[in-house]
């Protein structure tokens, strides 16, 4: 029986019709008659009849032959193929193939897609299909892959395969990178974006200043899509991260600093901390935490975490405990001298009650501004239990202090002198507690 010249005579006979309207991607079944008038049916797997790239000829994948006039597997003429048990995605590996003396062509079969073992394709033609061959193989990805050789002659044919697994995989690649711009503003919405292949969920997390915090449109979505809209509703240090997952596992970003800035001071200069958790009464319960300190009254207007109502500068006599005073940034804190009584004066003092580091510090009509001369108004290095900064109003009769003008507006201006050692007792990791005592009379 001549089965492969049975096949090609009538790929020929039909060729008109299917050069005409070529079927590609889809299973085809051909109803052959063979030379000595018995029927065969070869069916296509899924890629069906395509024409062989840069060629006339038509080639098929994963043919199974069913029927008389098709012939049959001979146990002489045999085909192997071997592999190892296991391989890794991007790393080669050898695919080991052998066919007999009998063997006059062989082609790829299996998975398509991988572009080292080009399925569809000839292996070998005539004696140079005999004996050993080794092809190296590289996976594109994780998943199953299988692997199939089919050497024909012209009474018959010979296949043989096999299925190799790539590990289970986690989203790629790990530390990515979070693309986001640098700095923001409260209530303008950001667009933070990465880029991640595999994941099924993406989520996300956020601190301020150091503190874990909630934020919409990102620590309450799992959406693995890129990008998503954000939009702060508090100034100060903020850190993003994602970590991005699926069945096989995660993969975690690079944190993503953006400085927010609240509406109203955008000419402050970079560092600036907007919010920080301020206690009163030395109760660890008594604090108001993610307080806005860009005010004045949010830090020397009460006595108590808990208050609601603020009063004004120059505020109450009371301390205020910053709990997480940043080392490399500074608070500007916003307030306006009142217009009576011009006998007003007062003084900051930097509390012996806590050890905290050196403090610099300015009264100014310019945010963030520690370079002014006027030693009533700008003091550097001063160590807990000194004082900071006395200030008046027009009509004070003592010594001469930092002068007020009545209606203008001013920033109390705070920083650490130069960063602490990591065993200083009041700080840890990126901030510091300081104590802040306010008074003023009357």
């Amino acid at each position: 029986m001549h089965l492969l010249a049975a096949i090609r005579n009538s790929l020929i006979l039909a060729g008109a019709a299917l050069f005409a309207a070529p079927m590609a991607q889809a299973q085809v079944t051909l109803n052959l008659t063979t030379v000595e008038q018995t029927n065969c049916v070869a069916v296509t797997d899924v890629q069906g009849l395509q024409l062989v790239p840069g060629g006339t000829d038509l080639q098929a994948t994963g043919v199974t032959l069913t029927g008389t006039g098709c012939g049959s597997a001979n146990s002489e003429f045999d085909v192997t193929v071997n592999a190892p048990a296991s391989a890794v995605a991007g790393t080669p590996f050898t695919i080991s193939w052998s066919a007999t003396d009998a063997a006059t062509k062989c082609t790829y079969g299996g998975t398509p897609g991988v572009t080292d073992w080009p399925v569809g394709q000839t292996a070998c033609d005539g004696a140079a299909c005999t004996g050993t061959h080794n092809k190296s193989v590289t996976l594109p990805g994780a998943g199953n892959y299988s692997f199939s050789m089919t050497c024909t002659n012209a009474t018959g044919f010979a296949q043989d395969g096999l299925t190799a697994s790539g590990p289970p995989e986690a989203p790629q690649p790990p530390n990515f990178v979070l693309t986001a711009p640098a700095t923001a503003t409260v209530g303008t919405a950001i667009q933070v974006s990465w880029a991640v292949t595999g994941a099924t969920a993406c989520t996300g997390s956020a601190s301020l200043n150091g503190s874990s915090a909630s934020l919409a449109g990102w620590t309450d979505v799992t959406s693995a899509t890129s990008p998503r809209s954000v939009t702060f509703a508090q100034a100060g240090a903020w850190v993003l991260n994602l970590s991005c997952s699926n069945a096989n596992g995660s993969t975690a970003s690079q944190p993503r600093a953006i400085t927010v800035s609240p509406v109203g001071d955008p000419s402050c200069p970079a560092g600036r901390q907007t919010t920080a958790d301020v206690c009163y009464s030395y109760g660890p319960s008594n604090c108001a935490n993610n307080s806005d300190v860009t005010k004045f009254e949010n830090i020397w207007g009460r006595t108590s975490g808990t208050d609601t109502t603020f009063a004004m500068f120059p505020g109450e006599n009371v301390f205020a405990i910053i709990k997480n005073m940043q080392k490399s940034g500074y608070i500007s804190a916003k307030f306006t001298a009142p217009l009576l009584p011009l006998n007003s004066w007062g003084i900051f003092n930097h509390a012996a009650t806590t050890s905290g580091p050196p403090l610099d510090a300015s009264i100014s009509s310019t945010c963030g501004d520690f370079a002014g001369t006027d030693f009533r108004c700008n003091v550097t290095g001063i160590d807990t239990g000194d004082n900071m900064i006395a200030w008046k109003l027009p009509g004070y009769p003592g010594p001469s202090l930092c002068q007020l003008t009545p209606g203008e507006t001013y920033y109390l201006n705070i920083r650490i002198t130069s960063p602490p050692p990591a065993t200083h007792n009041d700080c840890s990791g990126a901030t510091c507690k300081i104590n802040i005592q306010n008074n003023h009379t009357p």
